[in-house]
């Protein structure tokens, strides 16, 4: 028999959803609508929450591998397969870019196959969920959806420069596991796949970051690339920048309760607060980016390294070309490391004379910067010059 108070509130949620009202934008609230197609009869408030609270957040549970799914009570295969064919969407329509449309085409035609036909997939459910769990394992591209609460940056900044010399990803993910000083397996799992999302925002061990980390480990370099990946992975470590640090940072220092403060703006319906707020922080200082105790976070602006500019600089600029330096001191990354501004100029300066851009104009009111390396040739420039 269906209980009529949970038909109303999954449609009152889906109304709220469609309407763009906030208290449908949490992501337990998310979570409980999309569960919502796939169990028809059952609060799904209690379960969502669970499901958050046992993955970290909602990206940890679509990021989550098809049986540790199965295993939570509640779940059965057909939810999960929704969630995984969600996180399927998610991750594959959000890559954009010619590299990263050529790794899908090369990826596609298993995937392809799986969504091709649904009545294929009612008669080969068997089949079906064992490729499920190979797309769980792509880690093509994880995009933070919202408020994390395992930054897991710390643990990855020490283990990169250990990592073995391959393009493998299942081969690192399966390093990663197996090195991780965190006792519970299933723990090591879900930490590897938070690393792996965070710094591999391609889903591709770029040689630009492994060479980058084995030639700066344990220096402030090192950090700063990370915490740039994490931040690019977590774009709501932008927003923890531009709303709080930054207006903050003539007094050196917030209040942590102002941090959970604005998640509980951002986030009102979450029960997380405390865990998103713990996360933030562990980021900070895992990147040293920030310090912390336990009421206050420290933060003034920092000295630009040279060759971690030059490893942001050519990531957030590609492809080689001329640029107008106003991107640079603009941009969302550059700011969010603490980088003194005043400095960003006289360090693309710095980056011409190493030799490692072109050239930097000031001619009139034209301000630009020239190009002339790939990410992966700067690096390599960086590493035979050191």
């Amino acid at each position: 028999m269906v209980n009529y108070k949970d038909t109303g509130r999954r449609q009152k949620l889906r109304d709220s959803f469609v309407a763009g009202e906030i208290e449908s934008r949490s992501e337990e609230a998310i979570l409980e609508i999309l569960l919502s197609y796939a169990i028809p009869k059952a609060d799904l408030q209690p379960l969502s929450h669970k499901l958050i609270n046992q993955f970290g957040d909602l990206s940890g549970v679509l990021s989550a591998d098809f049986n540790e799914l199965c295993n939570v009570n509640g779940i059965k295969s057909y939810s999960a397969t929704l969630i995984k064919v969600f996180d399927w969407i998610r991750i594959n329509y959000q890559i954009q870019g010619s590299k990263r449309s050529s790794l899908i085409n090369k990826r596609a035609p298993k995937q392809q196959t799986i969504l091709g036909s649904q009545q294929k997939i009612r008669e080969e459910d068997d089949n079906y969920k064992g490729q499920i769990e190979k797309l769980s394992k792509k880690d093509v591209k994880r995009q933070g959806t919202g408020m994390f609460s395992q930054a897991v940056l710390k643990e990855g900044i020490e283990i990169l420069p250990q990592l073995p010399d391959t393009e493998n990803l299942e081969e690192i993910k399966q390093f990663i596991e197996n090195n991780l000083h965190f006792s519970a397996v299933e723990t090591r799992k879900r930490y590897s796949n938070y690393i792996i999302s965070r710094l591999f925002l391609d889903g591709l061990a770029d040689h630009a970051l492994r060479s980058f980390a084995k030639n700066f480990a344990e220096g402030q370099e090192l950090r700063d690339v990370c915490f740039y990946r994490f931040c690019k992975a977590e774009p709501l470590m932008f927003s923890i920048f531009e709303d709080i640090i930054l207006p903050a940072i003539g007094n050196g220092q917030i209040e942590r309760s102002r941090l959970r403060q604005y998640l509980t703006n951002r986030f009102p319906l979450s029960k997380n607060i405390k865990k998103g707020a713990k996360g933030i922080v562990e980021a900070l200082n895992a990147g040293r980016i920030a310090l912390s105790d336990r009421n206050k976070i420290s933060c003034k602006y920092r000295e630009i390294s040279i060759p971690s500019f030059a490893f942001i600089v050519h990531s957030e600029f590609p492809e080689p070309g001329i640029y107008d330096i106003a991107k640079i001191e603009q941009n969302r990354s550059i700011r969010a490391l603490l980088w003194n501004p005043n400095r960003v100029l006289p360090s693309l300066y710095e980056l011409r004379n190493w030799g490692l851009i072109a050239k930097v104009s000031e001619i009139d009111t034209v301000r630009q910067f020239t190009t002339k390396y790939t990410l992966d040739q700067v690096v390599e420039k960086l590493v035979s010059d050191k």
